[in-house]
C-alpha cells in the first residue's frame, strides 16, 4: 500500500466530539479534507448528541474526542463541584463518547479508530492544576486499559498530549515563574497551532495506525522532554 493511502479515510464515518474547540475543529476539517464523512458534536451536547451523530452517519468508524475544560485553583480552595466538572468535562464525556462508539464498532464488527485529546498536564503536574491534571490523567489511563480492552475487536485507542498551544492564553501566568517554563522549556520555541494537529489525528484514523494502539502521542514542541 502505498504511504499516501495510509491517510485516505474515503468511505469513513467520523463523529468528532469538541468541534467548537480549536483541537476539534481541525480534526474535523482535517477528516473531511481526507474524504471521511464527519459528524460534529459541541461539548455542551456530549450527553445527548453522541449517539444521534452516530445514528447520523449511520454506523461509526472513527471517533476524535476533544473536550478541554481547564481550571487553574489551588488545591485548598478546589471545591467538590469544581473536581466534578472538571473530571465530568475532562474525562467522563470522553468515557461516555467511547462506550457509545465501542458499542456501535462492535455491532458492526468492521474495527475503527478512537482518538482522545488529551493534555501534557495529565503526565507533567504544575502546582494550582491538581483537578486538571487529575483529570487528564484520568484520560491517559483509560486509553492505555481500552486499547487492551477492544483489541481483539479490531479497535485501536490512542491519544494526542497536547502542550503549550496558542489558544490557551487564559493558562499562562506571566508572574508565575512554574507556569512559564512550559512556553521557555517548549524545543521549537514556539506554541503549537489548531494546524499542527489535523495530520497527526488523520494518521492515528487510517490504516497506517495498524500495529499501534494504547499509545499517547506527545504534541508539545519537545516540552515533556524538559518538564
Amino acid at each position: 500500500m502505498a504511504a499516501v493511502e495510509h491517510f485516505d479515510l474515503s468511505g469513513k464515518r467520523a463523529v468528532v466530539l469538541g468541534a467548537d474547540n480549536p483541537a476539534g475543529e481541525v480534526i474535523a476539517e482535517a477528516f473531511t479534507e481526507a474524504g471521511a464523512r464527519v459528524a460534529m458534536v459541541a461539548v455542551a451536547d456530549a450527553t445527548t448528541d453522541i449517539s444521534k451523530a452516530i445514528d447520523s452517519l449511520g454506523g461509526c468508524d472513527i471517533l476524535a474526542s476533544a473536550p478541554d475544560h481547564f481550571l487553574a485553583k489551588p488545591f485548598a480552595e478546589t471545591s467538590p463541584d469544581d473536581l466534578a466538572g472538571v473530571m465530568h468535562a475532562n474525562f467522563s464525556i470522553q468515557f461516555d463518547a467511547c462506550q457509545a462508539a465501542v458499542a456501535r464498532m462492535r455491532e458492526q464488527g468492521t474495527g475503527g479508530n478512537l482518538i482522545l485529546m488529551t493534555s501534557v498536564l495529565g503526565e507533567r503536574g504544575l502546582p494550582n492544576t491538581v483537578a486538571y491534571s487529575a483529570a487528564q490523567g484520568a484520560v491517559f489511563n483509560m486509553i492505555r486499559a481500552l486499547a487492551q480492552e477492544v483489541a481483539a475487536d479490531g479497535i485501536s485507542v490512542n491519544g494526542i498530549e497536547l502542550g503549550w498551544m496558542d489558544w490557551m492564553s487564559d493558562r499562562i501566568n506571566p508572574t508565575d515563574e512554574s507556569a512559564l517554563r512550559s512556553v521557555r522549556f517548549t524545543m521549537t520555541k514556539r506554541a503549537g497551532t489548531a494546524e499542527d494537529i489535523g495530520p497527526l489525528a488523520v494518521w492515528l484514523a487510517g490504516s497506517g495506525v495498524g500495529f499501534v494502539t494504547g499509545q499517547i502521542f506527545p504534541l508539545d514542541g519537545g516540552l515533556t522532554q524538559h518538564l
